[in-house]
Formats: C-alpha cells, sequence, structure tokens
C-alpha cells in the first residue's frame, strides 16, 4: 500500500464550509493511501525534521502560503524529491495559483494523487533560506509587513489590495546595488523583485508587461526593478520597470532594510539569491 505525509494546518480554511481534514482522509483511503497525520503547530518553526528520513509515495501540505514556504523549505533543504501535493487554503495561494491547482481540497488532493511529480527551480536567499515564488526587497515588502492577518483572513487577497490603496502615494523610491551574475547595476527603485515564479505570467497576453516568460523551470531568475513615473507614463509599462534575467544576484542598500521571501518578511543590508535548478518536485 502507498504511503502519504499529510502536513495539515487547522488554523488555515478555517471558515471553509466543508471539513478538509475529513476530505483529505476519504479521499486518501479511497486512492489506497495510509497515511501519517502532523497538525501544525503554533509555533515559529515546525518540527519537520522527524520527517526527513522516512519514506513516502506522497508529502501532502494542506494550508496557506506560510505552511506550504515552511513545507517547501524542509523539502529542499533536506534534499527530498519526494512529489509534493498542494491543497490551498490560506488568502492569496500564490504557489497554487501560479501552477493553476484547483482551489478546492478534493479537488486539489485527487489532482495531485494522479500526477506525477514535476521538478521545479527554487530560490536560495543568503545561503539559509529558500522560496519558491519572489523575494522582494521595498514596497512589496511593506504591503507584506502592513497587512493585517486579522484582515487577510477576513477579506483574503483583498486586503493586500486594501493596504496598497492606503499606502501607494506616501512610499518613496530608494538607491540600489545590484549585481547580476557578475555585472553591476546602479538604479532607484520603489520596489526591487525577484521572481522564480508569477502567477500568469506564463501567458502571452503578458509579455508586453514583462517581457520574456517567466517559467519555474528554466534556470533563470527575473528581476523587477519598478520606479514609478508620472500618470502620463502609464501606458508605457516598460519604461517605468527595468526587467533582468540571471542565475545569481546581489542587492545591496545603504541602510538595513526589510525583505519578503514568499511573504515572510525578514531585514538586512544585503540580499542574495540564487537559482536552484529542479530542487523540489510538486505534483500537478
Amino acid at each position: 500500500m502507498k504511503k502519504a505525509l499529510v502536513i495539515y494546518n487547522p488554523v488555515a480554511g478555517k471558515k471553509k464550509i466543508l471539513n478538509t481534514k475529513t476530505t483529505i482522509e476519504r479521499i486518501l483511503k479511497k486512492s489506497g493511501y495510509e497515511h501519517d497525520f502532523f497538525e501544525t503547530l503554533p509555533v515559529e518553526k515546525q518540527p519537520l525534521e522527524q520527517f526527513a528520513n522516512k519514506k513516502y509515495d506522497r508529502i501532502i501540505v494542506s494550508g496557506g502560503d506560510g505552511t506550504v514556504a515552511e513545507v517547501t523549505s524542509f523539502l529542499i533543504h533536506n534534499k527530498i524529491k519526494t512529489p509534493l501535493v498542494i491543497i490551498p487554503q490560506g488568502s492569496a495561494n500564490i504557489l497554487a495559483v501560479s501552477l493553476h491547482l484547483p482551489l478546492t481540497p478534493g479537488m486539489a488532493l485527487k489532482r495531485g494523487l494522479k500526477s506525477e511529480g514535476k521538478a521545479l527551480d527554487a530560490m536560495k536567499i543568503n545561503n539559509k533560506r529558500y522560496g519558491m515564488i519572489a523575494t522582494g526587497l521595498g514596497y512589496d515588502t511593506m504591503i507584506m509587513a502592513e497587512t493585517p492577518r486579522y484582515l487577510k483572513r477576513k477579506i483574503g487577497f483583498f486586503a493586500y489590495i486594501w493596504t496598497v490603496i492606503k499606502t501607494i502615494l506616501y512610499y518613496h523610491s530608494h538607491p540600489y546595488k545590484l549585481t547580476i551574475d557578475g555585472k553591476r547595476v546602479m538604479l532607484m527603485a520603489k520596489t526591487i523583485m525577484t521572481f522564480n515564479i508569477l502567477p500568469l505570467g506564463h501567458l502571452k497576453i503578458t509579455k508586453p508587461f514583462i517581457g520574456t516568460p517567466i517559467s519555474p523551470r528554466d534556470g533563470l531568475l527575473n528581476i523587477f526593478a519598478l520606479n514609478p513615473k508620472p500618470v502620463r507614463n502609464v501606458l508605457g509599462f516598460r519604461k517605468m520597470v527595468q526587467i533582468f534575467q540571471g542565475k545569481k544576484i546581489s542587492i545591496k542598500t545603504k541602510k538595513s532594510r526589510r525583505y519578503q521571501i514568499d511573504g515572510n518578511v525578514f531585514k538586512g543590508k544585503t540580499v542574495t539569491i540564487e537559482v536552484l535548478p529542479k530542487a523540489i518536485y510538486i505534483a500537478y
């Protein structure tokens, strides 16, 4: 019989009508899986290392972006190639949306059990942290840090939009020193974001805005430096954004500033980002 590890956040999605835990157990049983069940704890770091040397056919995470980020970091750090199944239960579910996963628990789990694991790139940040989606400094980090958790639970992704509405006119550009694969660039920017994957980034309609489509399977990272111009230039989006690609990126600031990795906020003067090709397997 096949075996799965279920990492379940009981807080995420608690307002959902259906009981996600019951749904997971029912589908696993019907699909011929036995499982270990781990319920996340109200602690800063989950004790996942206990599972590092155990063998599973699937690892299933049910939770929001924070829970998913911690599980993917655990898998990447321990070089675990077991396919990951994501059951999105958060306010934004950015990774799930980026991979076009179903947003209902039952459908997401069924697809993950049927699909083969696909190798995806990841990011290693400051030689000690990992990310799947994006690392940012500047305005995007302020949005992540200043959006209240209670508001995210209440209105979901619209909580971030509310923060943007309140702050967009008051956040100024700052000087940054970029080094991309050894080449240095000095610039002023309101925010600098390095993407490994981007929702809708693969669609042709986005090409005029982001240039080359962003893929988590090409061994490259995509850097966007946003330096807003007056409203009259709003149609010239590419003029407002400087776009770069590379494998190793360093971003330096004069003062220690907050930066975010997949929505988790940290602080420092220097952020180094390196692509890790085919670092994780996700079933989707």
